[in-house]
């Protein structure tokens, strides 16, 4: 019991949860008996006193309803001295034992991340290599069509892989937020920038993307979480959009103290079914896996979203219907200081989902 105590955290959680719960209740048992010691030792002075003083003033009739009201006012101390101690007791121990039963789950997390980012780090450089020599073997000119094709092929599944790769570290870097160094940024700028890098892919797919700047639109936050943000967003909206569809990116004042930015396209929407399990990792909405227009998705792009939404005590709504597109709203408190997310109207058609980490800590 001894080894298994010591090597087994399941067993060693358990066990302490008992401990502690044993713990617990001898210590609720002393604080009653303890405080019926006092109880019966003030209304026995109560009442002697009484007693004395009516014996002195020879009549003990009219002290009786002084002695009663002693006596009340006694017990009611000491019912309020029992109920706080026994509900400050609850709740520390109510604390400890939550965290004494929640530490395997946390270390056995952080173990996964940290496991899942060394892996990562690992993977890199062999897939490096083999892309590289992969793409030197495309020059050489006596190589057959055919055999082109197929190593080109060979070089997208390398890029989707890497793709999981970094979305992989991404994740793994989330274990420490505290790293992460926090500035002012515009979001019209940073904008701006994210859309010129997917001009290439949009080009390829002829999307238009239309870009509405506002000069107001600077929040607290990573420079490099929010491109990564926005850069997902704006990378599911072209690839989950047909040819000659159209994407419309807006930044803006929101309601109260927010900065507000919108990516809209004309794209093949969500499922109502999949609309609400869309930030869950690895899980991709069934229109996605039977895609045939190109392009590639981890599964991951959502899930760093929110977690880098939950460093920046931010928001996300997605209004999509089938074949109608999809609209992300995504709300940050501003720069100066944050406030209360406000409502928003939902279109007939439409279904929602909506993920508000405003209530976090704030810069």
């Amino acid at each position: 019991m001894l080894n298994k105590y010591r090597y087994d955290p399941f067993f060693h959680t358990e066990t302490n949860v008992i401990i502690l719960q044993v713990a617990f209740a001898l210590i609720l048992l002393g604080v009653v008996g303890a405080s019926f010691s006092v109880l019966y030792r003030d209304i026995s002075a109560a009442i002697v006193d009484g007693i004395k003083q009516g014996l002195a003033t020879g009549s003990p009739q009219a002290l009786a309803p002084s002695i009663v009201a002693q006596i009340e006012l006694i017990r009611t101390q000491n019912l309020a001295t029992i109920v706080t101690i026994i509900v400050g007791t609850t709740v520390v121990f109510g604390y400890v034992i939550a965290r004494v039963t929640l530490q395997p789950a946390r270390n056995a997390l952080a173990a996964q991340k940290q496991f899942i980012g060394n892996i990562a780090h690992e993977l890199r450089t062999p897939l490096s290599v083999i892309k590289t020599n992969t793409e030197v073997a495309l020059f050489e000119n006596n190589m057959s069509a055919e055999l082109k094709q197929i190593m080109r092929s060979n070089v997208e599944e390398l890029d989707r892989i890497s793709e999981i790769i970094n979305n992989l570290l991404s994740l793994s870097a989330l274990v420490k937020p505290e790293r992460m160094e926090f500035t002012t940024v515009d979001l019209s700028e940073l904008a701006s920038r994210v859309v010129s890098r997917f001009t290439q892919l949009a080009r390829h797919n002829n999307l238009q993307i239309t870009v509405r700047k506002s000069p107001q639109a600077c929040v607290w936050g990573n420079e490099t979480a929010l491109e990564q943000i926005l850069g997902n967003l704006l990378k599911n909206a072209i690839q989950y959009t047909p040819r000659n569809g159209q994407i419309m990116v807006t930044t803006a004042p929101g309601l109260g103290d927010q900065v507000e930015v919108t990516i809209q396209d004309s794209g093949v929407g969500i499922a109502r079914k999949d609309l609400f399990r869309i930030f869950e990792p690895f899980y991709r909405a069934e229109q996605s896996r039977n895609r045939t227009q190109g392009g590639s998705s981890s599964g991951l792009g959502l899930t760093i979203v929110s977690e880098l939404l939950k460093l920046h005590n931010g928001k996300i709504t997605i209004r999509s219907a089938v074949g109608r597109g999809t609209s992300v709203v995504i709300l940050f408190p501003a720069a100066r200081k944050g406030a209360q997310v406000g409502g928003s109207e939902l279109h007939e058609g439409l279904n929602e989902v909506a993920v508000d980490f405003s209530s976090g800590r704030t810069a």
